[in-house]
């Protein structure tokens, strides 16, 4: 679908959370209420349906100022300044990482998440009532190591935060974000022997010591909810080996509420051939998000069931709830 007319869309019909179509079973879904997609649900907090988001309420929208969704190509600037805020109810503020796979397979992926999916995701984040706004932080699938991306591989991007990090008030936040999803990797230690296909175990390390305190320090809000996307057309392969309970529990601790955490998870849902050419089934990384569906936070999406846009429709969903229910540090 075109960039406009799904943008449209979106903002317009955020409602049930559905998985991967075709399937049933603990590895798919949200878990969230509400889902309304059209297939039943079975498994595990899990729900099963046709891929595409359905429903027919509409979102409140922001009430930030700007000029709009932004089409490809254009300065960059996201119009909008957030919802509502102040008297709101739920989380203001949102932390967002993205690890991407960066073998060269995934350059389909990479492109569409560049050009067309962040644009629209980062408007439609602005766009749900309580946010006022929000970081994103860039890092390739390998922990070794796992610092934030600040370049891309034409150079450095240069964000406006002055930090290793975007924030949703520069005005060239997605020529920011199509920058340094190039993945510059020249410093990465992995041998890239599947353990540089890691995704969600980089951004367990990104948000720990040392990095956390070092590299990626002052990322995380203590007052705002973890978003972690993590794509990658092979499986999650930590090394040293680590079970998807063990990864979920390292994530969980940087916020130390599970309900502050939302995970999507990116991958084939069997080994397919997909819009992005062909996937492994991510067996592991199904498992992790089932980790994450239990509390309502977890969604996968199937690379072989359709494009990236769809499925970060569907994820919006989770977000927003898990915002309303966002679990407030102890002051």
């Amino acid at each position: 679908m075109e960039l406009r007319a799904w943008c449209a869309a979106l903002c317009a019909g955020m409602m049930g959370v559905v998985g991967c179509g075709g399937s049933s079973g603990e590895n798919q879904g949200s878990g969230s209420s509400g889902a309304s997609g059209t297939g039943s649900s079975s498994g595990t907090g899990s729900s099963s349906g046709t891929g595409s988001s359905s429903g027919t309420g509409s979102s409140s929208g922001g009430s930030g100022e700007g000029g709009g969704l932004l089409d490809p190509g254009s300065s960059g600037a996201l119009g909008g300044t957030g919802g509502q805020g102040a008297g709101s109810a739920g989380c203001e503020h949102v932390d967002v990482v993205f690890a991407l796979d960066n073998s060269s397979s995934m350059n389909e992926e990479k492109e569409s998440m560049r050009d067309v999916v962040f644009p629209a995701f980062a408007q439609a984040l602005l766009n749900i009532e309580s946010i006022k706004d929000f970081r994103a932080a860039v890092l390739d699938a390998c922990p070794s190591p796992a610092n934030f991306h600040t370049r891309g591989n034409a150079g450095e991007c240069s964000f406006q935060s002055g930090e290793v990090w975007m924030d949703s008030s520069s005005t060239a936040l997605t020529s920011e974000f199509q920058c340094v999803a190039d993945l510059y990797s020249d410093d990465m230690e992995c041998s890239g022997n599947s353990d540089d296909e890691q995704p969600a175990s980089a951004v367990a390390a990104a948000l720990e010591a040392p990095f956390s305190e070092e590299a990626n320090a002052g990322f995380l809000r203590d007052d705002a909810l973890l978003v972690v996307v993590a794509i990658t057309d092979e499986d999650e392969q930590p090394v040293p080996r680590q079970s998807p309970q063990e990864i979920h529990d390292r994530l969980v601790a940087t916020k130390g509420e599970a309900k502050n955490v939302v995970f999507l998870g990116i991958g084939g849902q069997t080994e397919c051939d997909g819009v992005y050419g062909s996937a492994d089934e991510a067996q592991n990384m199904q498992r992790l998000v089932s980790t994450f569906a239990e509390d309502g936070r977890g969604f996968f999406w199937d690379l072989c069931a359709g494009r990236l846009e769809d499925g970060l429709t569907n994820a919006l969903s989770t977000i927003e709830a898990a915002c309303e229910e966002f679990v407030p540090p102890p002051r």
